[in-house]
């Protein structure tokens, strides 16, 4: 992303009072916005493009659930795809390392003059999508089955039922 397209961006969120930092690469210029959900976590929005030429401008919103063990990502992905088929605009998935990410383009031939403008309507809508669908996301985390430890101690508690530990009694009587 040029550094045009980042000031274009930046004034719009000036404009609005949207906080927000420019950070910048070797390789790009990235706007970052933290945001909190409402009853959720705080986020960091990431707007930014990897193409000198166009305005190719991505927006990616991190931080909302990370590092999700694979016994729970099938009912974290159903959970991204119940929000996928009920919003439009930012499209959720789980990537790679198994982090919950949310993601948003512009069109690349969108004018110089609309990026800012385009760019913060993106961020308003993202956040009022995570107000209103984030709760699916850690909703289908717990209700998922765990890693054994609960089977562990069901296990356990099993064992202590049918064989249970007695301890003396303090009490001085006999």
């Amino acid at each position: 992303m040029s550094r045009s397209t980042v000031d274009q961006i930046a004034e719009a969120f000036d404009r609005h009072g949207v906080k927000y930092r420019i950070v910048e690469t070797d390789t790009l210029y990235l706007i970052e916005a933290g945001v909190n959900i409402q009853g959720g976590p705080a986020v960091r929005f990431h707007v930014f493009s990897q193409d000198e030429e166009h305005n190719d401008v991505q927006m990616r919103v991190t931080g909302m659930m990370c590092k999700v063990e694979k016994e729970k990502r099938a009912a974290i992905l159903e959970a991204c795809n119940r929000i996928n088929s009920e919003m439009r605009f930012l499209k959720f998935y789980l990537d790679a390392d198994g982090d919950v990410i949310a993601q948003s383009d512009l069109p690349t031939a969108i004018a110089e003059d609309c990026v800012g403008e385009c760019a913060f309507e993106l961020f308003v809508r993202g956040m009022q999508i995570l107000d209103k669908c984030y709760h699916y996301i850690p909703e289908a985390y717990y209700a998922a089955p765990s890693s054994g430890k609960g089977e562990l101690l069901k296990e356990v508690l099993k064992q202590l039922q049918n064989h249970p530990v007695t301890l003396p009694d303090d009490s001085g009587k006999q």
